[in-house]
């Protein structure tokens, strides 16, 4: 197994989500400042959008249009040129919290949700994935999912996975060619007496799963039959590992995003302070 300990690229923000690589740039919303940013390779981050509802997953359309998924209210809306947005369709009636995203490649949205009420000590319950259509039509699958977070598809698209924080572990789902999930399975269970919790995940062009474990400030590569091949270590050991993506010029950098914080501070609007760091890793991302 290989052991990495990423670098500091890009502090000064509150506690970022959603981190995806679009169009040679990483995009990340910074939840409680109500902000999504892209960040080029070298170079300042731009705010592309305010959002007063708490941003958090991000994806983007088959034009390159960006979308985002706020928290407030579970929306799915769109980043508008001129920096705001507008809502594309309305979660509330499915959906705690609408999380993290992934997008296909016909602009089909796979939402994942929090799913209960984290942050005044509610109890964990089970929950669905909600799934978008291109044309706004809203739909949920699978079910007893504890606090679905990341989410994204394997490069031939025939699988989707999901991590679930509270669940300690990864969940896949087949895709049939309509954008529909079946056959709802545990991909990887971690060990919950080690505080494996998941957070946010990408896939790389090999069927690799990079997932994030936050109480454990780290981050790890499951080869597609579930075995851990490389792990990589925040720069400061004790904070939280939330969100990455596989990016760069050769989509050979891991983007973190970590946060300097505990459950307690989060209930408290998201105290603490959020960084980008960054390592090199061994196999490239997916293009899209």
């Amino acid at each position: 197994m290989t052991s990495r300990t990423a670098t500091v690229i890009r502090d000064g923000f509150q506690y970022l989500e959603g981190a995806r690589w679009h169009d040679g740039e990483l995009w990340f919303s910074d939840i409680p400042q109500g902000k999504v940013y892209r960040l080029p390779p070298s170079g300042a981050p731009t705010v592309v959008a305010a959002v007063d509802a708490k941003p958090s997953g991000l994806g983007f359309g088959p034009d390159g249009t960006p979308l985002v998924v706020t928290q407030a209210d579970s929306s799915l809306r769109r980043i508008t040129p001129d920096g705001g947005t507008e809502i594309i369709a309305s979660l509330s009636g499915v959906a705690v919290a609408a999380n993290d995203m992934w997008v296909d490649e016909t602009g089909r949205a796979y939402i994942t949700q929090i799913g209960f009420d984290l942050f005044n000590g509610a109890a964990p319950e089970g929950a669905p994935m909600i799934v978008v259509s291109p044309d706004g039509e809203v739909e949920v699958a699978g079910k007893d999912l504890v606090c679905p977070n990341g989410v994204g598809l394997s490069p031939d698209g025939g699988t989707l996975y999901v991590a679930e924080t509270f669940g300690f572990r990864l969940t896949a789902f087949d895709v049939d060619g309509r954008g529909g999930l079946s056959n709802q399975r545990v991909f990887k269970q971690f060990d919950s007496l080690e505080q494996d919790a998941t957070d946010g995940l990408c896939v790389d062009s090999e069927g690799g799963v990079w997932v994030t474990c936050p109480f454990s400030s780290e981050v790890r590569r499951l080869a597609p039959d579930g075995t851990v091949t490389d792990r990589v270590s925040t720069a400061t050991p004790g904070h939280f590992v939330v969100s990455c993506a596989l990016g760069g010029p050769d989509l050979r950098t891991l983007y973190i995003c970590a946060a300097e914080t505990d459950m307690e501070r989060m209930s408290n609007n998201f105290e603490g302070t959020a960084r980008v760091e960054a390592v090199d890793v061994d196999v490239p991302g997916l293009r899209r």
